[in-house]
């Protein structure tokens, strides 16, 4: 399944997907930064810098594929790599989210 999965994945460059670049809170309060995937929810990836995300980016894009399954993966499109840059995550924000993960 493995080789599946590379397979896969070597048709898929992280440019063929459209990026949602955000800085974050982590869980010393520093910040780090945050890339997701738009088109596979929950293919997210964290490091200090971009660098060391897109990195991780990579990685989170392989394990998606082997959980979520080569099927659910978009056709490749042509065109320009998109990246939206979001407003770097409050305080404010940072303590809703952890108020809810306590509630949970």
């Amino acid at each position: 399944m493995q080789d599946k999965v590379s397979n896969r994945l070597e048709r898929y460059q992280l440019d063929d997907f459209t990026w949602r670049v955000r800085k974050v809170f982590n869980w010393n309060g520093d910040f780090e930064m945050m890339i997701e995937i738009n088109e596979l929810d929950g293919c997210v990836s964290f490091g200090r810098n971009i660098k060391e995300a897109k990195v991780d980016l990579a990685i989170a894009l392989r394990h998606w594929i082997q959980y979520q399954g080569e099927q659910l993966l978009p056709d490749i499109r042509d065109g320009a790599h998109i990246v939206y840059l979001d407003p770097p995550m409050d305080e404010s924000e940072f303590d809703y989210i952890n108020k809810e993960l306590k509630r949970i």
